[in-house]
């Protein structure tokens, strides 16, 4: 059985009381902060996403299939400017290859010129919002889709790249996102108890919190959804919606209000919703979905109700998903309103929000059990 304590996190100017995961060796169900949208930096993290063979693979074959007798642009190449180098060898004429972290560009330089190709890879520092090219290049590539499509900033940079650094008509790897939504049971996910994290994770969680100045109500993914078919098949209760598409390759909207509506399939206790994300690499092929295969990508947890409400097959929870701009211009800020309609009774309001960086802390339910006061 999962069990859980109270520990402590070292954040700015205090400790914090945080939910921990007794049982680390094999809990069903356990939180993982979102990382991707602040600035925390992990050769962990960076080796899961580089191991995730579905997604390596079909920006390996979109590189392959663009990049020739193409000037690229790259951004967020990393240490080992993995599609840059791509690019150059499927036969780009030259590489623009951005990359913020100072770290990361002396460790890119160095592996570019050792493979050779010093001469057709040109590394930038800083951000690509912040840059200028020479030109205007012909293809973008880009892997800044977050555990929700574009939590990491995707729609207003790729939106600003379009604008300033691509040429009209130029082409952009991946092709178009949705951040995509499921009714989720989280009691029958965790057989009843109270998810945490587990301690490997505290030092993300006090690095994002360092990073943003104070603690606050972080976004966090809910790791085992996506890879236990039986956890899944429990603890989902209806089939899954499309909400916040981005197209990078058309119409670029990061920013808008999008209306769905989910129909329960399966009773259970409906406790909030599963968010996750679908991504097409490239037109014409199929998606990676985060919700129901195992990816590097994991389901965000949008918590709507405290002890579950009591669902049966037919009943819908109809709502609006809205995406802001942040006050620091690239990541989105999202809210959830919506109704849980039943054959009986009348309808239940229900609504979450989900900042990048909020000023309140504990002002959820949710996160006053995963923050508890000391």
């Amino acid at each position: 059985m999962q069990r859980s304590y109270v520990a402590e996190l070292a954040t700015p100017g205090h400790k914090v009381p945080v939910r921990a995961c007794a049982d680390e060796s094999n809990p069903p169900i356990w939180l993982f902060p979102s990382v991707g949208e602040y600035p925390v930096y992990d050769d962990f993290v960076y080796d899961m996403m580089i191991k995730d063979e579905r997604r390596t693979g079909r920006y390996a074959e979109a590189v392959r299939r663009y990049a020739p007798g193409r000037t690229v642009l790259d951004i967020g190449t990393g240490q080992d400017a993995v599609w840059a180098l791509a690019a150059a060898r499927a036969g780009a004429r030259h590489v623009w290859a951005v990359e913020v972290i100072p770290k990361s560009v002396r460790v890119a330089r160095k592996t570019i010129e050792e493979a050779g190709f010093a001469d057709r890879i040109t590394v930038v520092e800083g951000l690509s919002t912040e840059i200028e090219l020479p030109e205007p290049v012909d293809m973008c590539v880009s892997e800044i889709i977050g555990t929700l499509g574009g939590s990491e900033g995707a729609g207003s940079v790729l939106r600003d790249a379009r604008e300033r650094l691509v040429k009209p008509g130029g082409v952009f790897v991946p092709h178009r996102s949705a951040t995509t939504a499921v009714a989720l049971d989280l009691g029958s996910a965790t057989g009843g108890d109270l998810p945490g994290f587990p301690s490997a994770t505290f030092g993300f969680v006090e690095e994002i919190f360092a990073a943003v100045g104070r603690p606050f109500d972080l976004r966090v993914c809910l790791a085992g959804l996506q890879d236990v078919p039986e956890v899944r098949e429990r603890s989902y209760l209806s089939g899954p919606v499309d909400v916040e598409p981005l197209e990078f390759n058309g119409a670029l909207r990061p920013e808008g209000v999008d209306r769905a509506e989910l129909t329960f399939t399966r009773p259970g206790r409906f406790s909030g919703l599963a968010l996750g994300m679908r991504l097409w690499v490239a037109e014409g092929g199929g998606s990676i979905d985060s919700l129901f295969e195992w990816s590097n990508w994991t389901p965000v947890y949008a918590a709507l109700s405290e002890e579950g409400l009591p669902v049966r097959p037919g009943d819908r929870f109809a709502f609006e998903f809205t995406t802001t701009i942040s006050d620091d211009g690239v990541h989105p800020d999202y809210a959830l309103v919506g109704e849980l309609r039943r054959d009986s009774g009348p309808a239940v309001p229900l609504r979450w929000s989900s900042a990048h960086h909020g000023d309140g802390f504990r002002e959820t339910f949710f996160h006053r059990r995963l923050f508890p006061e000391a």
